[in-house]
């Protein structure tokens, strides 16, 4: 007997009239690794939720069709029962992370669930082994860093012991290494646990060796639902829609076309930022975030920084946004030190899109996202909206524009947030993590648009990514944190060149 069936599933959110799912109709034998992938925005996240129960029991929308687990209708299944049977891993942790520290979160579930407290503290230690956070017991989760936060929901997740895991882009905060842990671990649940897996990404390469079946999703539909040793002998159906193809063994598919890098028009006399032996560390700890750390970067320039998680990256971008300030040391933008100058005066200047977007959305429209910035700097009526189309063109979110974010997908919610950014033209943009939820496609559309506007115009673009191919394609330089200091600063290629380095950056 199937452990999931799915039978003519449709569903329809409260504020579209287009279903976002329709026409399901599939099965996942008991014990199977499905890989699930797609184009962002084809329904991936919403067809999780409807195995899991969230859709229909916590969201609104219509819903038609079924889907039985274990023979039984989730949709008429109380979802604390479906809970105990399904566990689904978040594409954004801080979703579903909502205790203070790192142990009561991993035993949330389980003390609900009346676990003797021994079982309870064995589990924990063992959760946090599994995904490679042993000692983090007593950790703020406050403190950690979006990969960090990844780990400490799975191990939340694996401390459970589910039948059916569903996983939504569970690596996409994470770098190689920690991305190489987190898929031995599901791979060990799979095989040694029996653990029935359904896991989304985009980064189809890492994940195509670990499953037994596909699902390739297009407009709300499953337009491929093959074996894998059949999901990848055609590429085409993967290419038309800009998803990264896996190079699977005995077939002949290549992998998408990367664009080529950038050329840069910076000079050694043109500096934009300046930054001198800058440290950085939170409150209540006892080691640096960022640790004398000094460089420049000039107009022109594309700057990739890389390094493991923890090592520093969004707290070096967000000191450079001038979000934080520096414990000692200085940050200096064409000429001005950030210690003379009010955050709000760095607008239009310095714009910065974080590894989560929702934490700059807030417009009730996608149009009025993007024309937020340039309204409250008053340009003209003519001019706002000439800006607010081409950017929304440039991002394909042309139809979009009267949508809700939070009704978008992780993808498209996250090309929302480059796109508002992008509409005030800022000399230096710093983007954290740009490939989170973004097909191959939508990605390299992105990136295009940001360095064709680097060069046109003499800016700088700063980015932070574990995605090698990303850096070697747009970057003209890099920096490789380790620990929140700097451990290499030059060429991508020169250091990509260096086994020793790639260990010590967890690359």
């Amino acid at each position: 007997m199937a452990c999931i069936e799915i039978e003519n599933l449709r569903f329809t959110y409260p504020s579209r009239e287009i279903p976002t799912l329709h026409g399901i109709t599939t099965r996942v034998p008991r014990g199977a690794f499905v890989l699930l992938t797609g184009p962002t925005g084809c329904g991936k996240s919403t067809l999780l939720r409807t195995l899991n129960g969230l859709i229909p029991h916590a969201s609104a929308g219509t819903l038609t069709g079924t889907v039985y687990l274990n023979g039984q209708d989730i949709a008429t299944q109380p979802l604390a029962t479906t809970c105990q049977q399904v566990s689904l891993l978040f594409q954004n942790p801080d979703d579903q992370l909502f205790c203070t520290l790192v142990e009561d979160e991993i035993a949330f579930g389980l003390e609900n669930l009346s676990f003797p407290s021994e079982e309870i503290q064995e589990r924990i230690t063992i959760a946090l082994e599994q995904v490679g956070l042993p000692g983090f017991e007593s950790r703020q989760i406050s403190s950690l860093s979006g990969g960090e936060k990844q780990r400490v929901a799975l191990a939340a997740v694996w401390a459970m012991r589910p039948q059916v895991l569903l996983l939504d882009e569970p690596t996409s905060h994470l770098d190689p290494k920690g991305t190489r842990e987190i898929l031995n671990i599901v791979n060990y649940l799979n095989n040694k646990m029996g653990i029935t897996v359904v896991l989304a990404t985009h980064r189809t390469r890492e994940v195509a060796p670990l499953c037994n079946h596909v699902w390739l999703m297009e407009d709300g539909q499953l337009c491929l639902d093959l074996p894998k040793a059949e999901a990848f002998q055609d590429a085409t159906p993967y290419q038309r829609l800009g998803v990264q193809v896996p190079q699977a063994e005995n077939t002949a598919v290549k992998s998408t076309t990367l664009p080529l890098k950038y050329p840069s028009n910076a000079t050694r006399q043109d500096p934009l930022l300046n930054i001198q032996h800058l440290h950085f560390r939170y409150p209540n700890t006892d080691k640096d975030a960022v640790c004398d750390i000094s460089c420049e970067v000039l107009r022109g320039e594309v700057l990739a920084i890389m390094g493991a998680n923890g090592s520093g990256k969004t707290t070096l971008i967000h000191l450079i946004a001038g979000l934080l300030r520096p414990s000692s040391g200085e940050v200096v933008i064409d000429g001005k030190s950030y210690d003379r100058v009010k955050l709000h005066q760095l607008a239009g200047k310095v714009g910065i899109v974080f590894q989560d977007p929702d934490l700059l959305l807030q417009a009730e429209t996608v149009r009025d996202e993007v024309a937020f910035g340039p309204k409250n700097l008053k340009f003209p009526t003519k001019t706002l909206a000439e800006r607010v189309d081409r950017t929304l063109t440039r991002f394909d979110l042309q139809n979009l524009g009267s949508e809700a974010p939070y009704a978008l997908s992780r993808g498209q919610r996250q090309r929302t947030a480059v796109a508002a950014t992008f509409s005030l033209h800022p000399d230096l943009f710093l983007l954290d993590e740009p490939t989170t939820g973004q097909d191959a496609r939508h990605l390299y559309q992105l990136m295009d648009e940001l360095c064709a506007e680097i060069q046109q115009e003499n800016k700088t673009l700063i980015f932070a990514t574990h995605d090698t191919d990303l850096t070697l394609k747009y970057a003209n330089r890099i920096l490789l944190l380790r620990d929140g200091a700097v451990i290499y600063d030059g060429e991508p290629a020169t250091a990509f060149a260096d086994q020793d380095l790639l260990q010590q950056a967890s690359l």
